[in-house]
């Protein structure tokens, strides 16, 4: 009976070719160990009556993985020959030929996903588009990993000239997807649809034209997901409100931003560093926006005090996008204002009410 087992595996070995080739092998590897399993019992157990399966089982796996250890082995001629020298000649080859075939689907996973090649499904993630450099990409990653609003969140990069996911990137858990930012098939394989915040980066700074790309990047990123909070960053500052009609939730010029950088610092040196650790989570402190929770007295006074005592600066209240510095002590607050405040960490919300 077992030598007409072995023929027919035989056979099956034989026919190992053309398609299905990993089907085919997994099939005769799982035969081949119900061989070893049971022809070890079929002729060992008449000498060995308080064998069992898991024991051949064990004997099976341990003989095909060439280990070894010696606790369990035939001593019959058939359980020697007819089983023990088949598994070991088949046995190495075939799982030999599995445990490649595993590597070497996980080894072209990793290349796809490095060559941005993957769909991604992902919800509640960070879409970072464009690619301007390695530097000015790791500072931005480094800064949202810092916050705990968004240190949780997966990154996506999307770019279309990046040709592979730089090892410092990788490291840092990002995901890629290569493709132009304008299509709507490349925001797809992104997971546009289940992002909940984008960065829009400009993909040339020299270059005006950057702005045009990004403003149909909007347009399409805003189609696919309405309820997205973008960021656009824009060269020239005629194009902010284009950009803010294409949907986009706030978009921020550099050349704006510098310039009026520049002359505050020949007014007031060293306000420069100032604003860097303000903008920066990377250390010291932070600008917040945090909501109401409750309050006793809800007036502008009540909510400094409550900043004295937490050791956060009160900078003054938003109220209907609108923001107000510095209200007058009695100004009264409502529960949809946010507060701005400077402070080490993020707070969830404010809360001073009994």
């Amino acid at each position: 009976m077992m030598f007409r087992v072995l023929l027919r595996f035989l056979r099956l070995n034989r026919d190992l070719s053309g398609a299905g080739v990993k089907s085919k092998a997994l099939l005769i590897f799982v035969l081949l160990v119900w061989y070893a399993t049971s022809g070890f019992l079929f002729f060992e157990l008449p000498g060995k009556p308080d064998l069992g399966w898991l024991d051949g089982l064990w004997w099976a796996l341990v003989t095909m993985a060439t280990v070894g250890y010696g606790d369990l082995f035939p001593v019959t001629a058939g359980g020697r020959y007819l089983v023990g020298v088949p598994t070991m000649v088949f046995g190495i080859g075939f799982l030999g030929y599995l445990i490649s075939e595993i590597a070497g689907s996980l080894l072209e996973t990793r290349s796809r996903r490095l060559k941005g090649m993957l769909d991604l499904t992902l919800t509640g993630h960070i879409l970072l588009v464009n690619f301007s450099s390695l530097d000015a990409v790791l500072k931005l990653v480094h800064e949202l990993r810092a916050d705990t609003a968004t240190g949780s969140r997966p990154v996506v990069l999307i770019d279309e000239g990046l040709e592979e996911l730089p090892a410092e990137l990788f490291e840092l858990g990002l995901h890629f997807v290569r493709g132009d930012p304008t299509r709507e098939e490349t925001l797809r394989r992104a997971g546009a649809a289940e992002a909940l915040q984008a960065i829009i980066l400009s993909r040339n700074p020299g270059d005006p034209h950057s702005d045009d790309h990004n403003l149909v990047s909007t347009l399409v990123l805003e189609s696919l997901n309405p309820r997205i909070f973008s960021v656009v960053e824009v060269i020239s500052p005629g194009k902010i409100r284009q950009v803010e009609l294409a949907g986009a939730n706030s978009v921020i010029c550099a050349s704006e931003l510098t310039s009026g950088l520049i002359v505050q610092e020949l007014q007031d040196p060293g306000v420069k560093d100032l604003i860097m650790d303000l903008v920066s989570d990377l250390g010291g402190h932070q600008i917040y926006v945090a909501p109401i929770a409750s309050m006793t007295q809800w007036t502008y006074r009540e909510l400094v005090a409550w900043g004295l005592e937490a050791r956060f600066t009160v900078l003054g209240i938003r109220r209907n996008g609108k923001d107000l510095l510095n209200c007058a002590p009695d100004a009264a607050l409502a529960p949809e204002d946010l507060v701005l405040l400077i402070g080490a960490q993020r707070v969830a919300s404010i809360n001073t009410g009994n």
